[in-house]
């Protein structure tokens, strides 16, 4: 064990050694290419502008002997430019003498470059004062012819320096490029081999543990399906559980909404009835205005078992439908529960919003919320406080809209209010709540309507008083 650990680090540290090695290497390379870029700029602006020093001479002489002949202004302003061309062209070679030689080339006693442009400068100046000398451009033209070697001698001075330091880089990068292989040799011989060494023996014992290893997988592969069966059930039983309740609610709601048809049904017969026993007359217009009456109410008893079968049919097709189709079919459902308890529904619909979904499922969820409300709303003092629930739908932009159901019922306590989509979590008592009827609304609207839903405490005003209630938002995409 000492001796592995040993090893691994000596390993480490002649990899440490390989790596600064290679960044050395690097940045001397960079370095070089950089060194070798400028000096070739360097080089080919000096040569340029000496190049054109010596072509310039030439043009100037010529053109001075054109302006003293056809005293042309234009050609005369022309000579000025490249005279005051040339003299920056020639403070620029000045400022950047490359070397020793160079500076002997302008500055020398044997050469004395910088002396003689200096001098042909002074009589072209000359000239522009006295352009009609035919002497003085007669010494221009002289002076010139003898400056050309002389300039033609420094473009060369520079070409050949050029090539030489070009010469001296290249060969540092030769250096570099077998430093850089060295390097790379040394660090397959002293890393990548020894490696590749201990990487097959690592895959020869990891071999051996993974044939020892397949069979827990495969026992682990058969705990996980019969978990995932497992959670299936539940989730099965959740739904299942929350059906039942949604139809014990739906029950109670019929109830209420029985009673007042069946009230009405009973009355009129038990008028009737009542004349029959003291011998009134029944006349046949009073008859059929009563059977009229009775199948009135017997046709709304009807339509609430017809609500009730449409509910807890178990389709699951999904289809394109008008949320305004989801809400009105939630508040038939619910009507009667919520007026039997003083509760009132105001809502706020956009008619245009279509949506995906199943609309029994999406009632089941609404009905869910909508039941939660109503519990925290009948613990409230009418006299006190009114018991309303908000229901509103709006879009939101081209692909989003929110369905919001808001109560006046005091909002939910902070410390519980990220927990309320939990299965089985209840602060009802056991008669009231099972805690299963928010759990299936986060179902049905996140895994099988691809929406949203939040909860959170609002305040607001309400017929010129504060309320706080709990706030459902549900985005859906449409």
């Amino acid at each position: 064990m000492v001796y592995k650990m040993k090893t691994i680090f000596n390993i480490k540290i002649t990899y440490a050694i390989l790596i600064a090695s290679l960044i050395f290497w690097a940045f001397f390379a960079f370095f070089t290419m950089n060194q070798l870029i400028k000096t070739q700029e360097v080089y080919a602006k000096l040569i340029n502008i000496s190049g054109k020093q010596r072509m310039l001479s030439q043009k100037t002489a010529l053109m001075v002997k054109r302006v003293n002949e056809s005293k042309d202004k234009l050609l005369f302003k022309h000579l000025k430019e490249i005279i005051s061309l040339m003299k920056r062209d020639h403070h620029f070679l000045l400022e950047n003498l490359t070397s020793d030689e160079i500076n002997k080339i302008y500055y020398g006693k044997k050469y004395n470059l910088n002396g003689d442009v200096e001098k042909y400068f002074s009589l072209l100046d000359n000239f522009l004062f006295d352009s009609g000398n035919v002497k003085l451009v007669e010494s221009i033209l002289s002076f010139s012819f003898d400056l050309l070697p002389k300039l033609d001698f420094a473009v060369n001075k520079y070409e050949k320096e050029s090539e030489m330091y070009t010469y001296a880089l290249k060969q540092r990068e030769l250096f570099i490029l077998i430093g850089t292989l060295l390097t790379i040799l040394f660090e397959a011989v002293l890393i990548v081999i020894p490696s590749v060494k201990r990487i097959i023996k690592t895959e020869k014992r990891l071999k051996e543990l993974n044939q020892n290893l397949e069979k827990k997988v495969d026992e682990q592969k058969k705990l996980i399906l019969e978990e995932h069966e497992k959670v299936k059930k539940r989730e099965k039983t959740l739904s299942d559980q929350s059906k039942l309740i949604s139809m014990g609610e739906m029950i109670g709601n019929i109830a209420h909404q029985w009673r007042q048809p069946l009230s009405v049904i009973t009355t009129i017969v038990s008028g009737i009835n009542l004349k029959l026993d003291y011998g009134q007359k029944v006349f046949e217009k009073e008859l059929r205005e009563a059977s009229k009456q009775i199948l009135q109410q017997a046709d709304y008893l009807s339509k609430t078992i017809d609500d009730f079968r449409d509910f807890i049919k178990s389709e699951k097709n999904y289809s394109e439908i008008k949320i305004t189709e989801v809400i009105k079919k939630t508040l038939s459902l619910v009507d009667a529960s919520l007026k039997s308890n003083h509760i009132k529904i105001e809502t706020k619909i956009d008619e245009d919003i279509l949506i995906l979904g199943n609309i029994n499922e999406l009632s089941q969820a609404l009905i869910n919320i909508i039941k939660n409300s109503k519990d925290a709303l009948v613990l409230l003092d009418e006299k006190k406080s009114e018991r309303v629930i908000f229901i509103e739908t709006k879009k939101l932009n081209s692909k989003e809209f929110l369905l919001s159901i808001l109560d006046t019922a005091g909002g939910i306590q902070e410390e519980i209010i990220d927990r309320i989509f939990e299965p089985y979590f209840t602060t009802k008592h056991p008669t009231v709540g099972t805690g299963i009827g928010l759990s299936m609304c986060d179902k049905i609207i996140r895994e099988r309507h691809k929406g949203v839903i939040f909860v959170e405490n609002r305040e607001f005003e309400y017929n010129n008083k504060t309320y706080k209630g709990a706030y459902f938002k549900i985005i859906f995409n449409y």
